[in-house]
């Protein structure tokens, strides 16, 4: 590490103990410092990481603008299991990879969006948010901090990929789909749609409405009304202007988010739907009379007599310039997107392949590392919240391929031939959120299968180490111990979202300790972006910070609650390493064949479309 970098932390350390530097919500104590200390003498390069710095919001009341905070040290948990202390000399880096989830990225501009249920609370206070046109800038700000990298902070090790576990885009459409393919493979990313160059959405100067933030000086005179937000003369112009980003500086995969898969993450796609999403009427309100309630029944159950009313007048409207890119994208059309990325970054395909655009469900295997592999599952989507029974039974297929021994649903241990590798799960719901067995429109009679039942089966397969996912917004981190004693468990690691406060990303590495340990190293990432959103500029960054900044001022979103505590943050997540476990004894044995290639996926496709 160079004197530099040694005198900037040494510079934040004292600035905070002398109160200059906000506290990261209550993230920094003096014991917390000295333990950091400690620590950046054995790890490899702190740098643009947590471990260096970290952005947070100041003190005091109303409008609060963000400052450049310590770092956070890394809190040893060991829930699942103890390491031995002198592990730190002897650790070796098994994987690392980039964990991204829930960018959002926002067509603002789009009819199909319905900012105005923002406005009748609770559980719709996301509708609108005042920093949603800045959504592609964020997304390249953080980009370019992990390029920044040289690799994980802990070890060193070279990234091996990089996960983005699902609301990759926001409403389900086809140009949202594409920026996010070139977000990702790098090159000129254009967030507009509808009037090429010209705004058209809540934000602007017609059909004034005090609920949204308006940047442009002298629409609200105000400065109760627009929420204490900044005038930002030129903003809508600049945030819909072509950016040209770079590409992820390593293979990228992504998994399959509600919003990927759902228009507002929650809505079928059909005909009528399409029809209003490119349709040149934007509805601003609720018709006379109507419920919240009402509009959202009628928007699932009738879309078509919303149609009819919209074009009847009976909606508040606006227009806007019709744009059929707005339209929905099909699975087979989220899969066909990938097959086309181009090979470098790569991997060809992401993990898709000509197969998927016949079978079921976009979930898939791929090779993270060495003797490491990640299973991508499709909890999104129409069935949003559960997996079908052939998704099940392809999730334990490949785990036995993964696995020398594991354990039957009596209790009996299953040997076979397989090599032992470790096993991370990636989804956008995770385990907890995984609660909701909708039917399959295309397999109405496939079983669902909920996340209890899940856990339940990986708590047979001792290689599993980790479950990476999103949906929640925020951070968090939790053992998923296996009751009955006969494996580990796994550790269930859950990251907050692009869109919303904090807007980080996390990097993992999982680490060999030669002890009979395994650690899994998570280290929370900021994106580029510096902590003070310039008065002004149009850039990349400047108008990355802005957006951060803004989210962290949205009186919804419940301040720092999303950023999770000490133990959800900076963490070494300790369990045995399960390829060096030695089995119970056994009074019965059950000797499998040797597991071999099994088709990414079987059934009967569902892909309507």
């Amino acid at each position: 590490m160079d004197a530099r970098r040694l005198s900037r932390r040494a510079f934040l350390a004292g600035a905070a103990a002398s109160g200059l530097l906000a506290t990261g919500g209550g993230l920094w104590t003096p014991a917390r410092a000295r333990v950091l200390r400690s620590q950046l003498r054995a790890i490899a390069d702190p740098t643009g990481t947590t471990l260096e710095s970290t952005i947070a919001r100041s003190a005091g009341a109303g409008y609060r603008t963000l400052v450049e905070g310590p770092g956070w040290p890394t809190l040893v948990r060991t829930d699942l299991a103890t390491p031995d202390p002198g592990r730190v000399d002897r650790r070796q880096a098994v994987a690392a990879l980039a964990h991204l989830t829930d960018i959002h990225l926002i067509d603002v501009q789009s009819a199909g969006r319905v900012e105005f249920l923002d406005r009748y609370g609770s559980p719709l206070t996301s509708a609108f948010r005042a920093q949603e046109a800045l959504t592609a800038h964020v997304g390249s700000s953080m980009v370019q901090r992990i390029n920044s990298l040289t690799g994980g902070p802990i070890t060193g090790r070279p990234f091996d990929c990089a996960i983005s576990t699902g609301d990759n885009i926001d409403n389900q459409q086809l140009n949202e789909a594409q920026w996010f393919i070139t977000l990702l493979d790098g090159g000129v990313l254009t967030p507009d749609s509808g009037l090429l160059g010209t705004y058209e959405g809540v934000q602007d100067g017609v059909d004034v409405d005090p609920h949204y933030w308006h940047p442009e000086p002298g629409i609200l005179d105000d400065p109760k009304t627009a929420g204490g937000f900044p005038d930002r003369p030129g903003l809508l112009a600049a945030a819909i202007a072509p950016i040209v980003t770079p590409a992820v500086g390593m293979p990228w995969y992504s998994t399959y988010g509600n919003h990927d898969g759902l228009v507002q993450g929650n809505l079928p796609r059909n005909a009528i739907v399409d029809q209003l999403l490119t349709h040149e009427r934007k509805a601003l309100d609720l018709k006379a009379g109507q419920s919240a309630a009402a509009f959202i029944g009628t928007m699932f159950t009738d879309p078509a007599s919303l149609l009819a009313d919209l074009e009847a007048g009976a909606y508040p409207f606006r227009e806007v310039t019709s744009d059929a890119g707005r339209r929905t994208l099909t699975g087979r059309e989220w899969v066909q997107l990938h097959l086309d990325s181009p090979a470098v970054p790569g991997p060809v395909g992401h993990g898709y392949t000509e197969d998927h655009l016949e079978l079921p469900a976009v979930y898939y295997e791929f090779t993270i590392a060495p003797g490491v592999i990640g299973l991508s599952l499709d909890t999104g989507g129409y069935n949003s919240g559960s997996i079908g029974q052939t998704q099940l039974d392809w999730l334990e297929a490949r785990l036995r391929a993964a696995h020398s021994s594991w354990w039957d649903t009596s209790g009996e241990v299953v040997r076979s031939g397989a090599t032992d590798q470790l096993v991370v799960l990636f989804s956008h719901f995770g385990p907890g959120a995984m609660d909701r067995p909708m039917a399959d429109p295309a397999n109405p009679d496939e079983r669902r299968v909920l996340g209890d039942e899940v856990v339940a089966m990986l708590h047979r397969y001792p290689n599993v180490i980790a479950w990476v996912n999103g949906h929640h917004h925020s951070n968090n981190v939790a053992p998923y111990a296996d009751p009955s004693g006969r494996t580990q468990g796994f550790w269930d690691i859950n990251t907050a979202s692009h869109v919303d406060w904090p807007q980080q990303a996390r990097l993992v590495e999982v680490v060999d300790n030669r002890d009979g340990t395994l650690s899994i190293f998570c280290t929370m990432l900021e994106h580029l972006a510096g902590a003070r959103a310039p008065e002004e500029g149009d850039d990349v960054l400047s108008l990355a910070a802005l957006s951060r900044e803004l989210c962290a001022n949205d009186a919804q979103s419940g301040g720092d609650r999303a950023l999770g505590t000490a133990a959800d943050l900076n963490v070494e997540l300790v369990l045995t390493d399960p390829l060096q476990r030695q089995l119970p004894p056994i009074t019965t044995t059950t000797t499998a064949p040797v597991a071999t290639p099994a088709p990414i996926l079987t059934g009967t496709p569902t892909y309507t479309g």
